[in-house]
């Protein structure tokens, strides 16, 4: 739970950054009042995209320091499950499929990449 917290914090921190960005801007800049939405949008999501960008470079080549900028230190770390070993000596196809149907789609996946990994060594 904490690894999607940390997530969105560094997915909308940039977001509200580009929104502040975009307020400052527009308050000393007379715009056409049809255009003016769609310019304040764009801008939006330019000033937002920067914001993360540069906050990444540095947090990245100069400092973790600057993951502050994004609301948090660090990046969140995810978990990778332990592959789910299933013995298919003696079984015929359809009794490994249908074992395989039980697992949760990221146990099927570490499972997968446990087999591949197995196969090309």
């Amino acid at each position: 739970m904490k690894t999607l917290f940390d997530s969105l914090v560094r997915t909308y921190v940039p977001w509200l950054a580009g929104v502040i960005i975009t307020f400052l801007v527009s308050l000393g800049v007379p715009l056409d009042p049809e255009v003016q939405p769609a310019l304040l949008a764009l801008l939006m999501l330019a000033a937002s995209a920067a914001y993360y960008w540069i906050a990444r470079l540095l947090e990245t080549h100069m400092s973790p320091k600057f993951g502050w900028m994004l609301g948090l230190a660090k990046p969140p770390v995810y978990e990778v499950p332990e592959p789910v070993l299933i013995p298919v000596e003696g079984l015929s196809r359809d009794e490994i499929l249908a074992r395989l149907e039980h697992l949760t789609p990221s146990e099927l996946n570490a499972s997968i990449q446990a087999a591949a990994s197995r196969v090309n060594k």
